[in-house]
């Protein structure tokens, strides 16, 4: 099997960038998974929010829903102050609620149809 879908996982300071672009098959769900755990375990245990950018996100097969809402209920175990999601349109946000509940775990979590509106808010906090 080879990854489907295109995925950049960024940690500066304490933000968390992760960029999705296209569709997502399991390989490629498990390779960012593996990616973002790396960066939350290299933290140590300090503060850090998410920037999740899905503005070009169009998808993900069941079987990779099911293992990136595992890894999305790890985090939030972590010490996730914020988590920021931008998406297109507002059917995106829906989307993701039927299918990444954990995503909406997050206590201090919004929506956003623009990167830089997210951000402000961010360096709000």
């Amino acid at each position: 099997m080879v990854e489907h879908g295109v995925y950049s996982v960024i940690l500066k300071d304490n933000l968390l960038s992760i960029t999705l672009i296209g569709s997502f098959n399991e390989l490629a769900t498990k390779s960012v998974c593996l990616q973002i755990k790396a960066k939350v375990d290299s933290l140590k245990g300090k503060a850090f929010a998410v920037l999740f950018n899905g503005i070009d996100y169009e998808g993900s097969t069941p079987a990779a829903h099911k293992i990136s809402n595992e890894y999305l209920s790890w985090v939030n175990k972590q010490n996730c102050i914020a988590w920021a999601a931008v998406y297109h349109h507002a059917i995106y946000a829906e989307m993701a609620k039927n299918e990444q509940p954990a995503m909406f775990e997050s206590k201090n979590r919004r929506e956003f149809y623009d990167i830089e509106s997210a951000k402000s808010w961010l360096a709000s906090l």
